[in-house]
């Protein structure tokens, strides 16, 4: 309407101005006819603003109506579903959203692990995992070392915090396989319980033995050319008296010699929970004495006699 009232209008405006020129009309009629002409001209103007306006206006109530359905971010299982249909949710700018369910992709799982600050240093990315998932006993899980934390996470009182980093590990499919059925494509659930072994060294074809077959000794004593540790008269005298503050501790070992203990000065190496690399003092076909903690570490002394039971008796208290 207000391009159609600007064309008449302009119509208008150039009759009079010819007949201004002719003089035919007064000045005042040519006036008001071209003042007539740029106000519909406004008019256009102000009418085209308008139209922009109300596409703004329509883009955004289609953008407020496309909200209305939430669309997943990614494909996967629904893990939680915190909301039913026809519950009430809140989602303003003035209050924090309602959590409305949880996906996850049962295909692609990690195990986040607290390591210790002083671990954490040894730990690289791609350091290969071994996941112990407490659903799965006595079984083990292979994973690949995929995210460390850079910034630590402090647990506890003022007296007794503990300082951690958090590590992600991503478990690797092909250790699973097994477990995968028709049924339950999916083996692993999150928020499972796990436990990890991070191998941040690794030695293939090495001689280990037991860790708890390891303990010091002051150095003051000599070996044989055997390796073996050899006492004189006055060593064995004062054998059970404090060592020299000059000695220094040494890590030894315990060999069965027939029916004896004989001490073995060792060279140590890489290690895990249960086993530690020998690099020098013991060999293959050494009969290497694991005993409980306190025996080992106190009371086996160098040419004692030992007995050899089977590993399930090693724990058991004698009987008297």
């Amino acid at each position: 309407q207000a391009q159609a009232q600007l064309q008449q209008n302009e119509l208008a405006y150039n009759r009079s101005k010819q007949l201004f020129e002719q003089k035919a009309i007064s000045e005042s009629d040519f006036e008001n006819a071209k003042t007539v002409f740029q106000v519909s001209q406004a008019d256009v103007k102000a009418a085209l603003f308008n139209v922009e306006s109300a596409e703004a206006s329509l883009k955004e109530t289609n953008e407020n109506l496309a909200k209305t359905t939430i669309y997943a971010p990614m494909s996967g299982t629904i893990s939680k579903l915190s909301v039913e249909l026809g519950e009430r949710v809140v989602g303003t700018a003035q209050m924090a959203g309602t959590e409305i369910l949880r996906i996850a992709d049962l295909s692609r799982m990690e195990a986040r692990v607290s390591v210790n600050e002083n671990d954490i240093v040894r730990v690289k990315l791609n350091d290969t995992s071994l996941i112990y998932v407490d659903a799965y006993p006595d079984q083990n899980f292979k994973g690949l070392v995929t995210q460390i934390a850079n910034s630590a996470s402090i647990t506890g009182i003022a007296t007794d915090q503990v300082t951690t980093f958090e590590v992600r590990i991503f478990l690797l499919e092909k250790s699973y396989n097994h477990l995968v059925k028709e049924n339950q494509p999916n083996p692993f659930r999150p928020g499972m319980s796990t436990t990890v072994d991070i191998q941040t060294t690794t030695k293939p074809n090495i001689l280990t033995i037991p860790i708890q077959a390891v303990t010091t000794r002051s150095d003051s004593v000599s070996t044989s050319a055997s390796g073996l540790v050899e006492f004189n008269d006055e060593e064995k005298s004062a054998s059970n008296e404090s060592t020299s503050p000059s000695s220094k501790l040494r890590e030894v070992v315990f060999v069965a010699v027939g029916d004896t203990a004989k001490m073995v000065f060792v060279e140590t190496g890489i290690q895990d929970n249960r086993h530690i690399e020998v690099i020098s003092g013991v060999g293959i076909d050494d009969e290497v004495v694991v005993a409980p903690f306190s025996a080992i570490s106190r009371r086996l002394e160098n040419g004692k006699l030992v007995n050899k039971v089977t590993p399930e008796k090693l724990f058991q208290p004698s009987r008297k």
